[in-house]
């Protein structure tokens, strides 16, 4: 038996977008934040990456429009992790 192993991802996003996200999991009913997530990620991975895509039904036209600018640095980065300072004594 083929056993798959997982690996956890995660995002930061600001107070206010999770407030929407929380909207949208109840206006649509998603479980959880995590399934739509979820469900995000595995249509940008059938969408980016069609040759390793295992389910056969096409995507839906909708869905490719939404990763059409695919690396373009359309959105603003809004969380940057923290870099220690480093300084000539810790060396």
């Amino acid at each position: 038996m083929n056993k798959c192993k997982y690996v956890r991802l995660s995002a930061r996003v600001t107070l206010a977008d999770y407030k929407r996200l929380e909207e949208i999991r109840r206006k649509y009913g998603f479980k959880s934040i995590y399934q739509i997530l979820n469900y995000l990620t595995y249509s940008f991975l059938r969408v980016a990456d069609r040759e390793h895509d295992t389910i056969a039904e096409p995507v839906p036209e909708e869905i490719e429009r939404m990763f059409e600018d695919l690396g373009t640095p359309a959105l603003p980065v809004r969380y940057r992790r923290a870099r220690p300072v480093r300084r000539s004594a810790d060396l």
